[in-house]
């Protein structure tokens, strides 16, 4: 069968699309960069954890030590649930988006964050 000629110089046949960005290196240097972050927000918090429970002088100003401590646990706990949310609502965002997408692109969305 002879070949039908579009336009002089196009084919039918399909090309694959050109990379215009590679946003690997970014993407894994932010990454890096979080999880410095997160590694220097536990040891300032573990050194705080570890100042309060050694030196029981220490405790907050017009507050007593149990009372110190109360809080210190509280902080605590608000700084593990912050370090969870940055992290846990961009992903959420992304499965908000990938609803309007078409099927395939949502396939392969789902499927690369399975992987990670």
């Amino acid at each position: 069968m002879p070949r039908i000629e579009l336009l002089p110089g196009v084919s039918p046949e399909a090309c694959a699309p050109r990379v215009a960005c590679d946003a690997r290196t970014p993407i894994r240097r932010a990454r890096r960069r979080a999880i410095l972050q997160d590694v220097l927000q536990l040891t300032l918090l573990a050194g705080l954890d570890w100042l309060f429970l050694h030196w029981p002088a220490a405790r907050v100003p017009l507050l007593g030590r149990t009372d110190s401590l109360a809080l210190v646990g509280a902080l605590n706990v608000m700084t593990i649930a912050w370090m969870w949310l940055v992290r846990a609502l961009p992903r959420w965002t992304a499965r908000r988006m990938a609803t309007t997408w078409c099927s395939t692109e949502r396939l392969r969305f789902f499927a690369r964050e399975r992987r990670q």
